[in-house]
């Protein structure tokens, strides 16, 4: 397996365990009207997954094109299955490394912008927007006094780095 792959099986991981630990309710539960859940966070991450996947094939991923899956972010069960299915990809399937394009539009005031990237450079995006959103959800359930791993939501290169720090 190659390393850049080893990140994301990790992280997708950590999610479902979390899952597991997870009541339906405690998934599916908001700070406040406006904000999202635990659910919601998750979909998110599952669906940007999903286009990655379904846009390296084509050379172009459109992070615009969520399909915002509603069944992903009221079912927990539904989620655990998404993640567990994005492991194994990962690790049994060789993404073709190079040069891609990607749009995603921040306002839609003014045209969609379509710029070069590579996997590589989308492999670590992802990366960072799996911690980004696994932090929210951490601070989330921590509010309603949920448990949380000490190791969610931090970057596996903090991870890491505290091993080899706790080793030596």
């Amino acid at each position: 397996m190659s390393f850049w792959f080893r990140d994301h099986i990790l992280l997708l991981k950590q999610g479902v365990s979390l899952l597991e630990t997870l009541t339906d309710e405690i998934y599916l539960i908001k700070m406040h009207e406006n904000s999202s859940s635990t659910g919601e966070h998750f979909r998110h991450i599952i669906e940007h997954y999903h286009l990655f996947i379904e846009g390296i094939n084509d050379g172009y991923i459109d992070y615009d094109k969520r399909k915002r899956n509603l069944v992903l972010q009221s079912n927990r069960l539904c989620a655990i299955d998404s993640l567990q299915s994005l492991v194994l990809i990962f690790e049994e399937k060789e993404f073709p490394l190079g040069p891609l394009t990607i749009s995603q539009n921040y306002d839609p005031n003014y045209p969609k912008p379509i710029v070069g990237s590579s996997v590589e450079r989308e492999l670590m995006f992802l990366v960072s927007h799996t911690v980004h959103h696994f932090a929210i959800i951490g601070f989330l359930l921590k509010s309603f006094g949920i448990e949380v791993p000490q190791s969610f939501g931090y970057s596996p290169a903090t991870l890491f780095a505290n091993q080899y720090w706790k080793q030596n």
